[in-house]
């Protein structure tokens, strides 16, 4: 599909598809959120949601913010940037669904569709804790795990663009059960809907020993990930580490300790961003 790109200085249309809701609205080229609307994510006819979603936000946009001429766009991985489509676990009838596609022919504009890790990597080098950062890996630990590892100022794309993803790192051998279908990934341990399935109760509720195996696990994967791609700054947020706290990250950090012994490992370190950035301005980021 061929696009009259415009202006460049004019909105960005941003759309945030998450588990538990779609988000979507008007963001300007400085991150100030202009026009907004969301609904939760429904069980069923997640495409008409958002369809319907996506035109009551172009119709509620004043005349004088001009129409945007590209689309900012994250959903939760697994995804194929290449074919455009996405595969997000807790949408199950949206395996390889042509997202990219259907979106430009609803809105009529370039769309460029990233993971919701893709998105909020870019979000921190654009508004967050990375600027001005060469090289460092986001973590987003929510409902999914999301992530990605930007290196010399160059994000990790893959084939796909997955690359970055510590969402199925294996973290204990033939344990529990991914929903890929794998046993012993990362998901598994330190999701909140993995958590909270395993404990029938709300992750605010978690028990000592939970948290002491989260933050095990999600040490165990910084620290696997960090010898692979030889980054040592990693940024982690999401509802997991607000609700189980200095608890979770203590443990994280002290299993890092103890098995980061590379020489190259010996700045390795773990922080949270002292502000958050909302995953429509992250989802923008990608259009800038």
């Amino acid at each position: 599909m061929n696009f009259d790109r415009g202006r460049d200085d004019g909105p960005i249309l941003a759309v945030a598809i998450e588990q538990s809701r779609l988000v979507a609205g008007f963001v300007d080229r400085s991150g100030e959120v202009l026009v907004r609307d969301r609904i939760s994510t429904p069980s069923r006819d997640v495409w008409r949601a958002l369809e319907q979603l996506i035109r009551r936000v172009m119709a509620a946009a004043p005349a004088e913010l001009g129409r945007p001429t590209i689309a900012g766009v994250s959903c939760d991985g697994p995804i194929d940037q290449r074919a455009g489509s996405v595969s997000p676990p807790v949408v199950g009838a949206w395996s390889n669904f042509p997202l990219r596609d259907r979106l430009e022919e609803l809105v009529g504009i370039p769309v460029v569709l990233d993971s919701t890790g893709g998105a909020a990597a870019e979000a921190e080098r654009w508004l967050g804790a990375a600027v001005g950062l060469a090289s460092y890996v986001n973590v987003l630990v929510d409902r999914s795990v999301e992530s990605a590892c930007v290196i010399d100022g160059v994000r990790l794309r893959g084939g796909h663009g997955n690359a970055g993803s510590i969402a199925h790192i294996i973290v204990e051998p033939d344990g529990r059960l991914c929903w890929c279908g794998a046993a012993g990934c990362l998901t598994a341990y330190v999701s909140s809907t993995a958590i909270e399935a395993e404990m029938n109760r709300p992750l605010r509720r978690a028990t000592d020993s939970i948290v002491e195996r989260t933050g095990i696990m999600l040490g165990r994967a910084i620290v696997s990930f960090a010898a692979m791609v030889d980054v040592t700054t990693f940024f982690v947020s999401g509802s997991v580490i607000d609700s189980l706290g200095d608890r979770l990250m203590a443990t994280a950090r002290r299993e890092i300790g103890e098995r980061a012994r590379l020489p190259t490992l010996a700045e390795l370190r773990v922080e949270e961003p002292d502000h958050g950035i909302a995953p429509l301005v992250a989802a923008a980021a990608l259009a800038r």
